[in-house]
């Protein structure tokens, strides 16, 4: 598998561009409030249009890569589950996937699923983990597999299979280390909210 370090570093960008998002949302009251388990329904819709939002902002933001887009768009669905639980999840999920349909090309039903499953699947981990965000390292791996999983789906619905592999084999590397990382800087606030939470009571 080729390593193209052009695309890792034009998604770090993009990740840059994130990390200052998740100042700006790890900041906002509704994010608290969830992440203290103070759970209603407003804060959990505000969180699934702003995570939703950041999906597709990540699509946008994605450039073309043999066919396919290569961006962080999972990251914002599964950031929404595993602070906000499956509901928060899926919906985000389901904003960023719908929508990444609506672009078209050869891995827009793979992609849309990925992303749904990301939420989803992320607001799971929360559920089993006591309703509680799992942590950094946790939650790096969480990511890492979600964009194997997506890789995955791409092999598996994409036709024909030489163009499948074509397209992975160009951004799987890429999509993994900015996914990661986008997430290690996201949990690491999370993280740090937490804690000041702790300290003011």
């Amino acid at each position: 598998m080729d390593i193209n370090f052009n695309i890792i570093l034009d998604l770090i960008e993009k990740v840059c561009v994130i990390f200052v998002i998740a100042y700006l949302v790890t900041n906002l009251k509704p994010f608290q409030e969830v992440l203290e388990g103070k759970l209603n329904i407003k804060n959990q819709m505000i969180l699934i249009v702003i995570f939703g939002v950041i999906a597709i902002y990540s699509t946008y933001s994605g450039f073309q890569v043999a066919g396919a887009i290569a961006n962080v768009r999972d990251l914002a669905p599964m950031i929404a589950g595993l602070v906000g639980g499956p509901v928060v999840g899926l919906g985000a999920g389901l904003i960023g996937g719908l929508h990444r349909l609506t672009i078209g090309g050869i891995t827009a039903v793979p992609c849309a699923i990925s992303t749904i499953l990301a939420g989803f699947i992320a607001g799971l981990i929360w559920f089993i983990n006591g309703k509680r965000f799992v942590g950094i390292w946790w939650a790096v791996l969480l990511a890492i597999l979600m964009e194997t999983l997506h890789m995955l789906l791409i092999l598996l619905m994409v036709t024909p299979y030489s163009q499948a592999l074509t397209v992975v084999s160009n951004i799987y590397i890429p999509m993994l280390v900015a996914n990661g990382l986008g997430m290690f800087i996201f949990a690491f606030m999370i993280t740090n909210v937490i804690k000041n939470s702790k300290k003011d009571k």
